[in-house]
């Protein structure tokens, strides 16, 4: 039966108003088609930082910085020379937001993190990178001041907890061109206080480790010289373990090819040339001890930041050319 009152309406918006609203509503599809990812997913970061946000606390610092060779650690912690550093970890750039609340009482650490924990694993596409508690994490004043740039998140090692998580998106081509990282940290810092960070970088670097073969190793050493993929560093040393396919590949090498050989080692972090260079140096000389198959040595020397880098996360690089020419 038809309605009188809904047919005048229908009949009121015939002709010219149709057209019009037509044109606003794909006007409006088109300008939010070309949203930035960034500004597509804000609904889905603001989403994570709900979840994060512990009973009844009270938020300390929300900001937001664009950042050039941020310290993203990504593993647990490692201690060489003095030195606390993150036995996997990049340099990046990028927009980073941090987040820091504080409560007066003394929460359940494991219910401060798994609304987080939750939100993040019901999409399938991210991934937990890691994931620690208590002593496991390693030492509190490391996550508070180094990666969360907060003193006052400093609590005791063995009651916190970390979380790191990789979220991928799409651009408007589909490919992935850039990635959120998003850590959240909560830590109790006495009988009756609970603080908790969260870190929300987003980023075009790469973040993930790229898997390098043998195969993709000796395939650029057929070039007569480039950058040598392979060499993994942290904290301004060479790891040995992550760099195991390259050190087998260079110790492999004929007499021959390791007389024509030279490879350069680049740092990048420092604005001071000088400690580019010892970096260099440094790193150089454990690769060439690496590489000796108790015969010859390498031809491996450092050469500071002389050369731009392949990539823009300064991170160590490794550059070779082969002289005499072949």
């Amino acid at each position: 039966m038809a309605i009188p009152g809904v047919i005048k309406r229908a009949d009121h918006l015939t002709g010219p108003t149709i057209r019009f609203l037509a044109v606003v509503v794909t006007v409006t599809i088109a300008i939010l088609s070309m949203l930035p990812a960034t500004v597509r997913a804000a609904d889905n970061t603001d989403t994570l930082v709900k979840q994060a946000t512990p009973a009844g606390s009270r938020l300390l610092t929300d900001r937001t910085e664009q950042v050039s060779s941020y310290r993203l650690a990504l593993s647990g912690l490692k201690r060489q020379a003095a030195t606390t550093f993150a036995e996997q970890e990049v340099r990046v750039s990028g927009q980073l937001r941090r987040l820091a609340w504080e409560s007066s009482e003394k929460l359940d650490l494991d219910a401060a993190i798994n609304p987080l924990l939750l939100a993040l694993k019901s999409n399938l596409d991210n991934s937990i990178l890691y994931q620690c508690s208590d002593l496991d994490c390693g030492s509190s004043h490391f996550w508070a001041n180094e990666i969360f740039g907060n003193g006052r998140l400093v609590g005791r090692d063995n009651q916190q907890r970390l979380l790191v998580a990789y979220l991928p998106q799409a651009d408007t081509n589909g490919s992935d061109s850039e990635q959120t990282v998003v850590m959240f940290y909560v830590t109790n810092r006495g009988p009756r206080q609970t603080v908790a960070g969260m870190n929300i970088l987003r980023t075009s670097d790469r973040v993930l480790p790229e898997v390098i073969s043998r195969a993709d190793i000796e395939g650029r050493l057929s070039a007569s010289s480039g950058w040598l993929p392979g060499m993994v560093t942290a904290a301004g040393q060479l790891d040995l373990q992550q760099s195991s396919e390259l050190i087998a590949v260079l110790k492999g090498l004929s007499d021959g090819v390791k007389q024509r050989l030279h490879l350069v080692v680049h740092c990048y972090e420092s604005g001071d040339m000088a400690e580019n260079q010892s970096c260099s140096d440094r790193i150089a000389q454990q690769l060439r001890v690496a590489t000796f198959d108790g015969h010859r040595e390498l031809n491996v020397s450092g050469g500071a930041a002389l050369a731009l880098a392949p990539q823009n996360n300064n991170q160590p690089a490794l550059r070779f050319v082969f002289w005499p020419r072949r």
